[in-house]
C-alpha cells in the first residue's frame, strides 16, 4: 500500500470517528429542536402560500398546481430537516445511538412518505370539480397524518434524560408540544 493510500485511510478513520463522538444531551435538544422549528415554520409558511393562492373560481388545474408547490416546498424543507437531524449526531446518554437513530428514521419516513405525496399529486383528477374536491380531501388527510405522524413514530422512545434536556432546551422554549 502506498503511503498517500495509506494516509487517505487513516483520515477516513479518524472522520468516521468524528462523526460518533456523542454530544451533550443539552447541545443535541438543542439542535432538535431548531431543526424541528425551522421545518414548522417552513411549512407555515408554505400553507400561508397555498391558502393565498387558492382563489375563489379558479380552475381546478391551478388549484392542483398550488397543492404541487406546496408538497415540493415541503419535501425540500424535509430535506433540510434530515440534515439537520444527523447533524446534531448522537447524544451523550444511555441508548444515545437508539434515540438518533430513531429521530433520524422518523425524519426519513416523513421524507419519503412527502415524496410519495409529490408524486401523488399528479393523480388528482381535475376534469371535474367534484372528483377534484374528493381527491384533495383525501390528499389532505393523508399530508395531515404524514406531518403528525413524527410525534407518533417517537412515543415509543425512551430517553428520560433527553425528555428533560427538550424540557429545558433554549431552543423548545415556546414550542407546542
Amino acid at each position: 500500500m502506498s503511503r498517500a493510500t495509506a494516509l487517505v485511510a487513516v483520515l477516513a478513520v479518524l472522520m468516521s470517528a468524528c462523526g460518533d463522538d456523542p454530544v451533550a444531551v443539552d447541545d443535541y435538544a438543542n439542535d432538535l429542536c431548531t431543526a424541528l422549528t425551522g421545518w414548522t415554520e417552513e411549512l407555515r409558511d408554505r400553507q400561508t402560500e397555498l391558502q393565498e393562492g387558492a382563489a375563489p373560481g379558479q380552475s381546478p388545474q391551478a388549484d392542483r398546481d398550488a397543492l404541487q408547490r406546496f408538497v415540493d416546498g415541503a419535501v425540500a424543507a424535509s430535506d433540510g430537516l434530515v440534515e439537520d437531524v444527523e447533524a446534531a449526531g448522537v447524544p451523550d446518554i444511555e441508548d444515545g445511538e437508539a434515540v438518533a437513530d430513531a429521530f433520524r428514521a422518523a425524519v426519513e419516513q416523513t421524507r419519503t412518505e412527502l415524496e410519495q405525496a409529490q408524486a401523488d399529486v399528479t393523480d388528482i383528477p381535475t376534469d371535474s370539480t367534484q372528483a377534484y374536491r374528493a381527491a384533495v380531501d383525501e390528499f389532505v388527510a393523508e399530508i395531515r397524518g404524514t406531518l403528525e405522524g413524527i410525534d407518533e413514530q417517537l412515543q415509543d422512545v425512551d430517553a428520560p434524560e433527553l425528555d428533560i434536556a427538550l424540557d429545558e432546551a433554549t431552543a423548545c422554549q415556546g414550542q407546542p408540544g
